[in-house]
């Protein structure tokens, strides 16, 4: 089996799209967790019981690049009206969750 340079390149970087893909993913899974326990330790619900992506970007922090994922979701409190809320990863680390202003 001879495999071309061009054939190489082209199993690296599908390998890293697959990376990239399982990566986000399992990230996306912690911002729900995440978004759930906060909203629950507030007594609020979290609607539609997701997170969506918002903001995707790679920075340069501590020497290294990581990427900085933001994700949007809803949350009620009192069942009637809905409000933003945004949870903010660097690399595998949470940064913050932010809710916005609503009737307690």
């Amino acid at each position: 089996m001879n495999l071309q340079l061009t054939d190489i390149v082209i199993i690296l970087i599908l390998a890293a799209c697959i990376y990239a893909w399982w990566r986000n993913t399992s990230i996306r899974e912690q911002a729900l967790i995440s978004a759930k326990k906060h909203c629950e330790s507030l007594n609020l619900q979290l609607l539609d019981d997701s997170v969506a992506g918002a903001e995707w970007r790679p920075i340069w922090s501590q020497g290294q690049i990581k990427v900085r994922r933001s994700y949007k979701f809803e949350f009620s409190s009192s069942g009637i009206a809905r409000y933003q809320g945004k949870v903010t990863y660097l690399g595998n680390h949470q940064l913050n969750i932010w809710l916005s202003p609503h009737d307690f």
